[in-house]
This record gives C-alpha cells, structure tokens and sequence, in this order.
C-alpha cells in the first residue's frame, strides 16, 4: 500500500521567493538612482555577463558551483563562515564586486573608478532591503503548515540565504532548513535530501519535494526516492528532457488539489 504524503520539502530561490527578477530589478534600480544615462535593460545584460565572466575566473569556482553560488550572489553576499573557502571567498569578494561593475561600465565608455566602487556598495544595501515572495507564498505556506511537516532545502552560501529567509520572515514555517554551504555539498546530492528528512524524522517515501529547477530539485530529489512537483511559473525554468516530475504546477496554490490526489 502506498503510503501517505506527510512531508513537503520547498526549494527557495525562484519557488516561493523570486531571487532572479529582484536580483535585475535591484541592478536596474542602482544604475537609475547613479543617474547615467544608461538603457536599463542593456545594463543588465552586460553586468551579467561581465559577472559571470569574472566569476569563472576565481579561484573558488570549483567550490561555488559545488555549493550553488551565482555570479550575482556574490555581488552582495558577506560570505561569512568558518569554512576556508568561505574566508577566501571573503577576501576576494570586494575586489570581484568592484571589478564587475568598474568592467562593465568600461562597456558604456565610462572610466570612472570612484564611481564603480560607489556603485558595487550601493547595491550591496539596495540588495540587502529587497526581499520578494511569490503572492501565493505566505498563504499556502500558512495552510500546509497546519497539516504537514516542511522543510527548506536550498543551495548557496548561508549568510545570503538567511539574509533571504530572515528577511522574508520564512524560518517559522519550516521544522528543518537545510542550506547547502552549511553542508559542503548541494542539490542534487542525496545527501542533503538524506540530511533533512532524517532532522524532521521523515522517511523519502512520505515526502515530496516542491522546486523550479529540474536538475538540482526534481532530479536530485527522485534520486533521494522522492515524489516531486515542479513549479513552471509563466514558462519559467528549463525543461529537462531526462527528467520527468510526477507532478508539475504553475502556482503554489495548487499543490493542496495534488496532495488531495496523491493521499
């Protein structure tokens, strides 16, 4: 017989808080405020770009797509921690913040170091106070928390993701949070699964795992023995032919009729 669903696992980042649109709306509002002229939107491109390009240059790379950092993160993340890599990446991180954005308005003729150093710490602060959830976030969260066991499972560095949870005020809806800098490993490693269902004393076969991302979330999670839902808001996220989520939603509202069918 099989048993009955008492767990939900959530992503974070583009599940119930949007990172990727607040990250670009964050840029577009720094550059607007200095002022400069620039096309917003060109703007955002090109600092992405300049990002990741410097960002594959580090010597922590290997470490961060372990862990799940992006070049954005880290243009405002304090990389705290005890981990030598997280000290290291402390250490290069303001020279990696001030950089992206002195190279990228290189891009737009603009030579001016002062201006580059005054910008990568502004956004530091217009990052830090922007913290978006999903409308249907807090009320569906509200409901399955009354009848269900949630965890948090997230990749990245831990003081940016609590910078996210807290300053979304998410931490109570959940019994365990598992992020992955805390671990030293990342979705899609069972590991992690295994981590946070044995915390909140769940076993895989009672649990489902909600997220956007096929590899890390739907894929990582199945491995685990996890039923999961993908969550493909306004055709967002990248369609995984090798995947196939048992279940797949386009709202967070949705998932109570799912639960309904599955129990």
């Amino acid at each position: 017989m099989q048993k009955q669903i008492n767990t939900l696992l959530f992503d974070l980042d583009d599940t119930i808080i949007l990172e990727s649109k607040t990250a670009r709306k964050s840029i577009i509002k720094n550059i607007t405020l200095a002022g400069l002229g620039i096309d917003t939107t060109d703007f955002f491109r090109t600092i992405h770009q300049q990002a990741r390009e410097l960002w594959y240059k580090m010597p922590t790379i290997d470490y961060c797509l372990k862990i799940g950092i992006s070049s954005l993160e880290a243009l405002w993340a304090d990389f705290t921690g005890d981990d030598p890599e997280l000290a290291q990446l402390r250490d290069l991180s303001p020279d990696y913040r001030y950089q992206t954005w002195y190279r990228t308005l290189l891009r737009y003729n603009i030579d001016d170091q002062a201006i580059a150093l005054k910008l990568s710490t502004e956004y530091k602060e217009i990052r830090n106070s922007e913290h978006v959830l999903y409308p249907d976030t807090i009320s569906v969260l509200t409901k399955l928390k009354a009848a269900y066991k949630l965890g948090l499972i997230t990749n990245g560095t831990p003081d940016l993701q609590w910078k996210k949870i807290h300053g979304s005020n998410l931490e109570h809806f959940f019994d365990y949070i598992a992020i992955s800098g805390e671990h030293g490993f990342a979705k899609p490693d069972t590991r992690l699964f295994e981590i946070i269902l044995n915390k909140i004393s769940s076993d895989p076969s009672e649990s489902l795992m909600i997220g956007n991302n096929m590899r890390t979330d739907i894929k990582g999670a199945q491995q685990a023995g996890l039923k999961t839902i993908w969550i493909h808001r306004d055709g967002e996220g990248v369609i995984d032919i090798d995947t196939t989520p048992e279940f797949t939603i386009t709202s967070l509202t949705e998932i109570n009729k799912i639960l309904k069918k599955v129990n």
